[in-house]
């Protein structure tokens, strides 16, 4: 049986390839050795996908780490959501070929007053990061990537259903 470390190694040196064989592309010359500029080669839906769910993840630690900073008795239940959220970060940025970003990029996190509500904030973000990586994973034309993306989604929901921090 394949552990889940392996599976996620395995995963990221076959999205690393797929993010390389998309973004290196391959052009046709033109007809008659004409010289024609070449247009560069899109890069591939999945690669999209995974700038995306890069950008999502890092939204996600940077919630995280301020509300360890603003509220630092938060560290002992908040510590293991970050650690699992910089393992797919790390993942994820083997996927992402240089140069490469989201469309759009998140607005600074303002942890909420009180550590109550800061952590029923991180809560419902961390439900809408699992529902998000579960749409990209049906979006990721990938079957390989789509499985990594649907681990990432299925860890996260893990962590909120033994969510203890309050």
């Amino acid at each position: 049986m394949l552990s889940r470390r392996g599976f996620l190694a395995g995963g990221t040196a076959g999205v690393a390839a797929l993010a390389a064989a998309s973004v290196t592309g391959c052009s046709v010359d033109a007809p008659l050795g004409e010289d024609r500029p070449r247009r560069p080669a899109s890069p591939s839906p999945d690669v999209a996908v995974a700038t995306t769910a890069l950008a999502a993840v890092r939204a996600m630690v940077d919630a995280l780490r301020a509300t360890v900073t603003t509220f630092p008795a938060t560290r002992g239940d908040l510590v293991p959501l970050l650690s699992m959220h910089r393992a797919h970060v790390a993942t994820l940025v083997d996927a992402v070929p240089g140069g490469a970003t989201p469309s759009t990029s998140a607005p600074t996190y303002a942890v909420p007053g009180g550590r109550p509500a800061a952590l029923r904030e991180l809560r419902r973000r961390e439900g809408v990061l699992q529902a998000r990586l579960g749409e990209l994973a049906v979006q990721a034309q990938s079957g390989e990537f789509a499985r990594l993306l649907a681990s990432m989604g299925a860890g996260t929901g893990q962590r909120l259903a033994t969510w203890t921090a309050t």
